[in-house]
Protein backbone atom coordinates (compact mmCIF):
# COMPACT_ATOMS: atom_id res chain seq x y z
CA UNK A 1 0.00 0.00 0.00
CA UNK A 2 1.08 3.71 -1.18
CA UNK A 3 1.69 5.87 1.92
CA UNK A 4 0.94 9.85 0.71
CA UNK A 5 0.08 13.10 2.89
CA UNK A 6 -2.80 15.52 2.50
CA UNK A 7 -1.48 18.94 2.20
CA UNK A 8 -2.47 19.53 5.67
CA UNK A 9 -0.06 16.85 7.21
CA UNK A 10 2.40 17.77 5.13
CA UNK A 11 1.77 21.51 6.96
CA UNK A 12 1.40 19.43 10.01
CA UNK A 13 4.74 17.58 9.69
CA UNK A 14 6.46 21.35 9.02
CA UNK A 15 5.35 22.99 11.63
CA UNK A 16 6.95 20.32 13.74
CA UNK A 17 9.75 20.01 12.20
CA UNK A 18 10.00 24.63 12.58
CA UNK A 19 8.86 24.11 16.58
CA UNK A 20 10.72 21.26 17.47
CA UNK A 21 14.17 20.73 15.65
CA UNK A 22 15.38 24.01 16.85
CA UNK A 23 14.86 22.92 20.20
CA UNK A 24 15.60 19.43 20.06
CA UNK A 25 17.57 18.05 17.06
CA UNK A 26 18.12 14.41 18.50
CA UNK A 27 14.12 14.79 19.83
CA UNK A 28 13.01 15.96 16.04
CA UNK A 29 15.16 12.86 15.05
CA UNK A 30 13.04 10.23 17.51
CA UNK A 31 9.56 11.85 17.00
CA UNK A 32 10.12 11.49 13.34
CA UNK A 33 11.10 7.82 13.66
CA UNK A 34 8.16 6.84 15.92
CA UNK A 35 5.99 8.48 13.35
CA UNK A 36 7.19 6.81 10.44
CA UNK A 37 6.93 3.48 12.78
CA UNK A 38 3.41 4.09 13.48
CA UNK A 39 2.82 4.77 9.85
CA UNK A 40 4.63 1.42 8.45
CA UNK A 41 2.36 -0.88 11.05
CA UNK A 42 -0.84 0.82 9.39
CA UNK A 43 0.42 0.35 5.99
CA UNK A 44 0.70 -3.41 6.89
CA UNK A 45 -2.58 -3.76 8.59
CA UNK A 46 -4.78 -0.36 7.51
CA UNK A 47 -7.81 -1.85 9.23
CA UNK A 48 -5.78 -1.53 12.54
CA UNK A 49 -6.67 2.04 13.09
CA UNK A 50 -8.94 2.90 15.95
CA UNK A 51 -13.13 4.17 14.54
CA UNK A 52 -13.58 7.26 13.84
CA UNK A 53 -17.23 9.01 13.60
CA UNK A 54 -16.88 8.68 9.95
CA UNK A 55 -16.66 5.71 8.26
CA UNK A 56 -14.03 6.42 6.21
CA UNK A 57 -11.50 7.46 8.35
CA UNK A 58 -9.46 5.52 11.24
CA UNK A 59 -6.87 7.18 13.45
CA UNK A 60 -3.40 5.98 14.17
CA UNK A 61 -2.23 6.47 18.18
CA UNK A 62 1.60 6.79 18.02
CA UNK A 63 2.03 5.95 21.57
CA UNK A 64 5.73 7.50 22.87
CA UNK A 65 5.27 11.22 21.79
CA UNK A 66 1.09 10.73 21.53
CA UNK A 67 0.28 11.80 18.09
CA UNK A 68 -2.56 11.40 16.42
CA UNK A 69 -2.82 9.77 12.61
CA UNK A 70 -6.25 10.41 11.20
CA UNK A 71 -6.47 8.58 8.08
CA UNK A 72 -8.34 6.97 5.02
CA UNK A 73 -7.89 4.06 1.96
CA UNK A 74 -8.88 5.07 -1.20
CA UNK A 75 -7.79 2.11 -3.48
CA UNK A 76 -4.59 1.25 -3.03
CA UNK A 77 -3.58 4.54 -1.46
CA UNK A 78 -3.33 5.34 2.34
CA UNK A 79 -3.73 9.00 2.57
CA UNK A 80 -2.47 10.36 6.05
CA UNK A 81 -5.07 13.67 6.35
CA UNK A 82 -3.30 15.32 9.71
CA UNK A 83 -0.18 15.04 12.58
CA UNK A 84 -1.06 16.33 15.86
CA UNK A 85 -0.19 15.18 19.44
CA UNK A 86 -3.18 14.42 21.34
CA UNK A 87 -2.09 16.96 24.04
CA UNK A 88 -3.77 19.67 21.20
CA UNK A 89 -7.33 20.20 20.46
CA UNK A 90 -8.58 17.57 17.73
CA UNK A 91 -8.09 18.86 14.44
CA UNK A 92 -11.02 18.90 12.24
CA UNK A 93 -10.56 16.91 9.29
CA UNK A 94 -11.55 17.85 5.56
CA UNK A 95 -11.24 16.51 2.58
CA UNK A 96 -8.63 17.75 0.84
CA UNK A 97 -8.34 18.46 -3.11
CA UNK A 98 -5.50 16.92 -3.00
CA UNK A 99 -6.22 13.35 -2.20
Amino acid sequence: MKLRFTRDAVRDLEDLRDWLQPRSPSGHKHVVSAIRTTLRRVQEQPQSGRLTERPDIREAVEPRFGFILPYTVRGDILWVLRVYNARRHPMIWTDDDAM
